[in-house]
C-alpha cells in the first residue's frame, strides 16, 4: 500500500485527523518511516509531533481532535450556530488535559483544561465535537473571554431560532456550583429579555462587577455592577 492509498482509506472512513502510528500501521512499515513519507505528503498536514490532518478539513474538526477528550466552545462554537458574524481566528478548546497552544494552518488553538464536573454538554456532529448551543453560553460565563455586549446579542438571536432551551442553559449553570455564575447568567438573560426568576435562589449574595455590556448601572436584583 501507498501512502496515498493509505491516506484516501482514512478519509473514506471519516477519519480525517490521525496519527503516525495510524499510517505506519497501515503500511506495515516504522514510524520513522512512515513520519519521512507524510513529511513529503501534499495530501496531509502536520498538526504536532506525531498528528496530522488531511488536507481540505475544517477546523473544527482538527481542534478537537488533537486532545481526548476535548471539545471546541466560545468563539468559535458561537460562529460555529451562525450566532455571530467576526471571522474567529483562535479556536478554544475544553479539555481535561493540559495542552500548551498551538497554531495550525493560521488558526491558533487554544486548550482550557477544566475539571470533570464541568466537561459536558457537548454533541458529535459529523467528526467534530463542540458544545451544545446551551453549554457554549455556560462556557463563555464561567471561562470568560467573550464581551458581555457579544453573549447578549448571541443568546437573543439564539432564543429567536429556537436553538437554545433556557431551562437547560440554566441547569447547566447549576451544576457548575458557581453562584457568582448563576448571578451573571440572570443578568445575561434578562438583560437579553428572557425572564430568569427560577435561578434567582442560586445567585450569588454579593455585587460582581461584568464589563463590556454596551451600558453602566448597578442591578440589585442579580447583584451586578455593569458597565
Amino acid at each position: 500500500m501507498k501512502l496515498r492509498d493509505a491516506i484516501d482509506g482514512l478519509a473514506r472512513s471519516g477519519t480525517h485527523v490521525f496519527t503516525v502510528y495510524d499510517i505506519a500501521k497501515m503500511l506495515g512499515k516504522s514510524t520513522a518511516y512512515a513520519s519521512l513519507l507524510l513529511s513529503k505528503s501534499k495530501k496531509a498536514h502536520r498538526i504536532e509531533r506525531g498528528k496530522y490532518y488531511i488536507e481540505g478539513v475544517s477546523s473544527y474538526e482538527i481542534a478537537s481532535n488533537i486532545v481526548y477528550p476535548s471539545y471546541v466552545s466560545m468563539h468559535a462554537a458561537l460562529q460555529y450556530y451562525g450566532l455571530m458574524d467576526q471571522n474567529v481566528l483562535r479556536y478554544s478548546v475544553i479539555t481535561l488535559k493540559r495542552h500548551k497552544p498551538i497554531n495550525v494552518g493560521g488558526t491558533m488553538i487554544n486548550f482550557i483544561r477544566t475539571k470533570k464536573k464541568s466537561f459536558f454538554g457537548y454533541t458529535r456532529k459529523s467528526n467534530t465535537y463542540i458544545a451544545s448551543p446551551e453549554k457554549l453560553f455556560v462556557d463563555c460565563l464561567y471561562f470568560g473571554g467573550v464581551p458581555f455586549s457579544v453573549l447578549k446579542e448571541a443568546i437573543a438571536t439564539a432564543r429567536e431560532d429556537n436553538l437554545i432551551d433556557i431551562a437547560t442553559i440554566g441547569r447547566y449553570a447549576v451544576m457548575l456550583g458557581s453562584r457568582v455564575l448563576v448571578s451573571k447568567l440572570g443578568f445575561l438573560l434578562e438583560f437579553a429579555g428572557i425572564n430568569a426568576d427560577t435561578l434567582l435562589r442560586y445567585r450569588y449574595r454579593s455585587y460582581i462587577s461584568v464589563q463590556n455590556t454596551g451600558a453602566s448601572g448597578k442591578n440589585k436584583k442579580w447583584g451586578i455592577n455593569y458597565d
